[in-house]
């Protein structure tokens, strides 16, 4: 302590020589306070029983004493280095020297700071007091007031009134009809819908009755409940899930029906628990499953919490991750108590009827998996630093706890949790499973049938018998063996140790072996070639048939300017040349080589002089052949050779490409194809003995007795189906031993199996219907079971129950919020995600407050605040300020008593979807699996693929929705959106299929008719004079200025060039 008053001291004597300025308490001293103090001293907490936020609270608590800064606690906490330091330093950095002299100033000059009440506190904070329906206000004028019908335009108009307020008149009827029909339909209305004359209510529920106004506004939730289609590294999913756009489909669909918000709430956070065995419920579940994340369990959790409290609540609840919220009621403990909620849920993919392959289809859904894992508080929000001594149980902010509902675990059905027990899964499996027997069955009568058509092998001696026959021979060339060779043609001499041909011939002189060769050999033979015409060709045959007319050959040629090793082969006697057995190298006359040929069934090894040189297959081998060397072209000198039968474990290296059918490989097909039979049927009845084993395991009355039977069935027809299959894998690894080792012990695996199910010691495995997504990178499929627990916690059912609870004082407010945020152009509430205490207070709460009640008065629908939202008198005023009394423009300028209508801009998917629907060319059909976006495209925007890998480039240029985070778009003005419009396929294609629509459907051909019905088509209004006057100037100028032939054609290029000039206005991508 005493150190700490030293300091202060000195801190004084440091502060006193700096030049005394005016200090001012709301702007110097009081952001001091709420940045350093208020969070441990305020209206949220009161540590030491002191607050901070007022002067006459500081008095109170003898934190200062005005005058003398020497004496003032509050500064000696704040310069204090002891363990008293204020903050402490876990909650944040000191106070910096410039601050301290502020605060030694202002005490010192006595603490003036002007009267300021007493923060209320958290729990009477406007967003935190239950909703309750205001009365509709009156006005003063009676006659004002009866003309009123729209309790909207009450409340409104009362505030209007007291501050003298003039409304612009309504707007032009087409004008408002066009902001009618993109609000709710997102699609700009025909020229005959213009032209509606109906009464406005009658339009309105026309419109919020069509499928148009389900999926405009699914793309408004979708921002808010930030939907991604799944992203990840080529096909390893990282964030959210495959097939997620059931879950946008759930979303329109609800819509549609005009399911209560709250219902729909419920469904999304415990969809699973309040309907387990209804898909069309369990698609709603994909809120959640939209926030997976591979890499990291605490990261997925976190934005689960995160955007849970801000989508729903509006609270900031990640704020309180590592330590108490700074100015919300939310605790340290509150958020790992919502972490708790969440804990035990992961997230699979169920099967859907007519599909078993989860890359095709599958329904991505959430469940309650890890029963009994615990939640820890994270110290500092550090993951690796879990609080063992701080118990965590699930529950909701303690502000607002008094009515959450107790957690009821919840018993789910066979069908939620063994999804392989469901009908249509058995149906479809097992179709699936006689589909790959009858194709199994094609197979091996296709593989009989081709082994049937072999032709007989020429010769009287097999492969087999003459490789058991053959001797190896070693040939020196110093002399023949004339049982062994045959030297046929002229000019053959033997020379130093060599057998020389002298005469260049094509094919006429050889040295043929007189007994076949094996069928697999390895033949090295070193030899020259010393002379000879054009080609210069020595050549290797083998599998030589006695007329010629068929064989396999190698050669070298020494023919400039492309000298070669070549593989080679004659039928019919023409010879045959393939790309893959050639390779040039340079083959020099007079120069020795070593060549060896190496051969295993069709393929074929080639190396020179040792080194490695091709590998190719050859088209077909005979079962036995004759071997022989001859030159073609050319003159030769044998030095040595060498020819033996291949060994057995010899290594080949393989050939590109697929190696051709040989009768070998033709008759081991026939073993393979019934092998695979037999592994199909044993699937097949293995697959049907598990499904009936199943069906009485999960029976509620089932006999035990049949249930056990059944089992052991089950059990054996596994293990005899791995067998099989191991059988046939044996097979198909052929002379792959890393294979081959697989397949074996797999097959002494299953045949353990087989004996223990024989002997009633084996447990069957249910059927495996689902996809658990994996929780870790290092996991797969194999690390998770068949079936899943048969109880859900019913944490998040509870959650979503207190969510929804008409007492719960946010969740209607913030769904108002948005609604009227998009039909009125600003929010009720500034920070869409944020009613905690430092949320502007609403100028307009009694509104707010009386359609949240409205709201949940009306079975939460949303269509019953649309409806009372576009068909009040204030929806459809005049955005125009033209004309506008200037007492209300200056008294209001930035509208917030709504006096006029907001001009806003087409968001990105209407401005796309516009463009298409005017020309004709929106597709407008529902639902179905995302698509490419692209500018080929007529899909709706709704359905285009949306996430980290793919966004459209248009809608991008127009503020699409960001994925982490989007509860309000952005409105930009930016020279992209002018040049995507004046530039992209889209708009030009559009542009001018618009323009045969506005021609084919007019009467009157003139021009200045199509101008009038261009604006009136594009932009809901007819053109002022001098715009219709430059419009007539700026075709006739590219008439003149074409350089068409026909003047039909520069007149249809004209006006198709206006509505692209048109479709760049202000007015077409604005609502006003």
């Amino acid at each position: 302590m005493q150190a700490s008053k030293l300091l202060l001291a000195l801190t004084f004597a440091a502060l006193c020589g700096q030049p005394a300025a005016a200090v001012d308490y709301l702007t110097d001293i009081k952001p001091i306070l709420e940045t350093k103090c208020y969070s441990c001293h305020g209206a949220l907490k009161q540590e030491a029983d002191l607050r901070l936020e007022t002067r006459a609270l500081m008095l109170e608590s003898d934190s200062i004493v005005p005058g003398n800064a020497a004496e003032s606690l509050l500064l000696e906490r704040v310069c204090s280095t002891d363990d008293d330091r204020m903050p402490p330093p876990e909650d944040g950095a000191a106070l910096k020297p410039a601050e301290l002299a502020l605060l030694k100033a202002w005490i010192d000059a006595g603490a003036v700071a002007p009267d300021e009440p007493t923060p209320v506190a958290p729990d009477q904070h406007w967003s935190f007091l239950t909703v309750e329906k205001p009365p509709i206000p009156k006005l003063s004028d009676s006659a004002s007031d009866s003309a009123i019908a729209n309790p909207i335009d009450s409340f409104l108009q009362v505030r209007r009134e007291a501050l003298q307020l003039k409304v612009q008149p309504p707007a032009d009827r087409p004008l408002a009809l066009r902001r009618l029909y993109l609000d709710l339909i997102g699609l700009p209305p025909t020229s005959e819908q213009l032209a509606d004359e109906r009464p406005w209510d009658q339009i309105v529920d026309e419109l919020l009755a069509s499928p148009e106004h389900a999926q405009r506004w699914a793309r408004h939730w979708m921002d808010i409940w930030r939907y991604s289609d799944w992203y990840g590294l080529g096909a390893q999913l990282r964030n959210s899930q495959k097939h997620i756009w059931h879950w946008r489909d759930w979303i329109v669909e609800s819509l549609q029906a005009d399911k209560g918000y709250d219902q729909m709430v419920m469904e999304m956070l415990a969809g699973d628990e309040l309907a387990p065995s209804d898909p069309d419920v369990l698609r709603a579940t994909g809120f959640l499953a939209r926030n997976y994340y591979l890499f990291n369990r605490t990261t997925w959790l976190d934005s689960t919490i995160e955007h849970t409290g801000k989508a729903f609540l509006g609270l900031t609840l990640n704020c309180a991750k590592c330590h108490d919220h700074k100015y919300d009621p939310i605790t340290h403990v509150d958020y790992y108590r919502m972490r708790a909620i969440f804990e035990p849920h992961q997230v699979r993919l169920d099967p859907v009827p007519g599909e078993t392959n989860f890359e095709k289809d599958g329904l991505p859904r959430v469940f309650d998996d890890h029963l009994q894992a615990e939640t820890f508080l994270h110290l500092r929000g550090d993951p690796t630093k879990p609080d063992p001594e701080t118990e965590i149980t699930p529950g909701v902010p303690a502000l607002l706890a008094s009515f959450a509902p107790p957690v009821t675990p919840v018993e789910l059905p066979a069908w939620a949790y063994a999804p392989g027990s469901r009908d249509y899964v058995a149906r479809d499996q097992l179709a699936e499973a006689k589909q790959r027997v009858v194709a199994a069955e094609s197979e091996l009568q296709a593989a009989e049938q081709k082994a049937a058509q072999l032709p007989k092998a020429p010769g009287t001696t097999s492969a087999a018998d003459d490789e058991a026959e053959f001797a190896a021979i070693e040939e020196s060339f110093d002399a023949l063996d004339p049982k062994r060779w045959e030297l046929v043609g002229e000019g053959w001499r033997f020379e130093e140790g060599k057998l020389l041909q002298t005469i260049s011939g094509r094919d006429s002189h050889f040295l043929h072996l007189q007994t076949p060769h094996p069928r697999d050999f390895d033949l090295t033979c070193q030899y020259t070639t010393t002379g000879g015409d054009t080609y210069k060709s020595v050549m290797f045959r083998f599998d030589d048939s006695a007329d010629g007319q068929f064989n396999n050959y190698v050669y070298s040629s020494a023919h400039e300017p492309a000298p070669k090793i070549q593989v080679a082969y004659a039928r019919q006697g023409k010879s045959n040349y393939p790309g893959a057995g050639r390779v040039s190298r340079q083959i020099a006359v007079g120069k020795e080589y070593k060549l060896r040929i190496a051969v295993r069934d069709t393929l074929i090894n080639v190396w020179l002089d040792d080194k490695f040189l091709l590998a190719t297959h050859l088209p077909e081998r005979r079962e036995s052949g004759r071997f022989s060397i001859s030159g073609f072209d050319a003159t030769l000198a044998l030095n040595h050779l060498t020819l033996a039968p291949l060994a057995a474990d010899a290594k080949l290296q393989a050939a590109k490409g697929k190696a051709p059918a040989t009768p070998a490989t033709i008759k081991q097909a026939v073993e393979i194809a019934a092998a695979k039979l037999q592994a199909a049927r044993a699937a097949e009845s293995s697959l049907t003995a598990t499904i009936a084993a199943d069906r009485l395991r999960f029976a509620a009355d089932a006999d035990e007795a049949a249930t056990t039977a059944a089992a052991s069935i089950a059990a054996l027809r596994q293990a005899e189906s791995l067998q099989a299959a191991a059988e046939y894998e044996l097979l198909l690894a052929g002379e792959d031993a890393n294979k081959r080792k697989a397949a074996e012990a797999k097959r002494a695996k299953a045949e353990k199996q087989r004996l223990a199910a024989e002997a009633g010691k084996a447990k069957y495995k249910s059927v495996r219907a689902s996809k658990k997504a994996l929780e870790t990178p290092e996991h797969n499929d194999s690390y998770y079971g068949a079936t899943y627990p048969s109880q859900s916690t019913g944490r998040r059912l509870a959650l979503a129950r207190w969510i929804t609870d008409r007492k719960n004082p946010l969740t209607a407010r913030v769904a108002v919020n948005h609604l009227w945020a998009r039909h009125f152009g600003t929010p009720l509430v500034e920070s869409v995600f944020d009613f905690g205490l430092r949320a502007k207070p609403p100028e307009h709460l009694a509104l707010l407050d009386y359609l949240a009640a409205e709201l949940m008065e009306s079975g939460w629908s949303m269509r019953h605040l649309h409806r009372m939202m576009v068909t009040s008198q204030t929806y459809q005023l005049s955005a125009s300020t033209v004309d506008a009394d200037a007492t209300t423009l200056a008294a209001d300028p930035t509208n917030a008593f709504y006096w006029r209508m907001n001009t806003r801009r087409m968001q990105s998917q209407t401005v796309r979807d516009s463009l298409l629907h005017l020309a004709g060319e929106l597709d407008l059909t529902a639902g179905g699996p995302s698509v490419d976006p692209g500018p080929k495209s007529r899909r709706r925007s709704l359905y285009f693929k949306h996430s980290r890998d793919q966004q459209d480039k248009f809608l991008s240029m127009f503020d699409d929705a960001d994925l982490l985070q989007c509860y309000l778009r952005n409105e930009s003005i930016v020279p992209q959106q002018a040049l995507a419009m004046a530039n992209s396929e889209l708009s030009l294609t559009m542009s001018e299929k618009i323009a045969q629509r506005i021609g084919d459907a007019t009467s009157d051909p003139s021009l200045a008719s199509f101008i009038d019905q261009a604006f009136l088509t594009l932009l809901a209004r007819l053109p002022a004079d001098p715009e219709r006057q430059a419009c007539a100037d700026f075709c006739r100028q590219l008439v003149d200025r074409s350089t068409l032939e026909s003047a039909a054609e520069r007149d249809v290029r004209a006006r198709q060039r206006l509505i692209h000039a048109l479709l760049n206005h202000n007015d077409y991508i604005s609502i006003r």
